[in-house]
């Protein structure tokens, strides 16, 4: 499976990865960066008025890396499916994966307010 480029304006400061529709999202108030729960990735995103995100969605395989992500751990996929969304937009794509958990690794280029966002699995 290909890369996947989005290119999206946020309303909210984040994005989701889960491997089912109804999953919580992992919050902390206080902090701010990358959480994740069993089911859930919450990455940051750039603020819509100050421009658009660019998300690369894909299997670790055709991504090239290089450097160590800023999250790598492993969620749950049920469904054997990945779903990228927000709090506005139910799928921005969707994967479908080997297993019934995943390897999931993300990188961003700012801790906050990231432009560029890159989520791989496998």
């Amino acid at each position: 499976m290909p890369v996947e480029t989005l290119t999206i304006a946020l309303e909210y400061l984040s994005i989701y990865v889960a491997g089912h529709r109804k999953v919580q999202i992992p919050l902390h108030m206080d902090k701010q960066g990358i959480f994740a729960s069993p089911d859930c990735i919450n990455i940051p995103a750039l603020y819509w008025n100050d421009g658009d995100t660019r998300v690369d969605f894909g299997p670790v395989s055709e991504i090239p890396e290089i450097r160590e992500p800023d999250f790598d751990g492993i969620i749950n996929t049920p469904n054997k499916e990945l779903i990228l969304f927000d709090a506005n937009e139910p799928q921005y794509a969707i994967a479908y994966v080997p297993s019934v958990e995943t390897r999931i690794r993300v990188w961003i280029d700012h801790p906050t307010e990231p432009e560029n966002v890159v989520v791989a699995w496998g």
